[in-house]
């Protein structure tokens, strides 16, 4: 069998299931955007290199031991860099979300101030 055509049918498959994977990720607000676009480029980069580079003369080196570990170890790193991926995503809306809130919290703050002003010189007018 010649591994190199069978890592190149990884490579371009792995891309494709990235780029599903990303968008429905982001369909699923999982994602934020700027980091689906990333993955997307990730995805393209894998399917292009997957189409373009030849494997053939180092694959020789490889046994296919060594063709299964490194198919485990990328699936690791990929699924490991998925899932901080979408914590990174759910840090970046809650400090949206978060710096959201706080500006209503000021501008209600300010308003109140006002408020407190108004009654302060009604009071001031009530006393005299």
């Amino acid at each position: 069998m010649d591994y190199g055509l069978f890592l190149q049918i990884i490579v371009i498959v792995a891309g494709v299931l990235i780029f599903i994977l990303d968008i429905w990720l982001l369909a699923k607000r999982k994602l934020s955007e700027p980091v689906a676009i990333t993955w997307g480029f990730v995805a393209i980069i894998f399917i292009v290199g997957g189409i373009v580079l030849r494997p053939n003369g180092w694959i020789k080196y490889m046994s296919p031991a060594g063709m299964v570990l490194l198919i485990l170890v990328g699936f690791c790193m990929f699924y490991g860099l998925i899932l901080a991926s979408i914590h990174i995503s759910e840090t970046m809306r809650k400090q949206t979300e978060m710096a959201m809130n706080i500006s209503l919290l000021n501008q209600e703050i300010i308003e109140l101030k006002k408020d407190l002003a108004e009654r302060d010189k009604e009071l001031e007018e009530r006393l005299k």
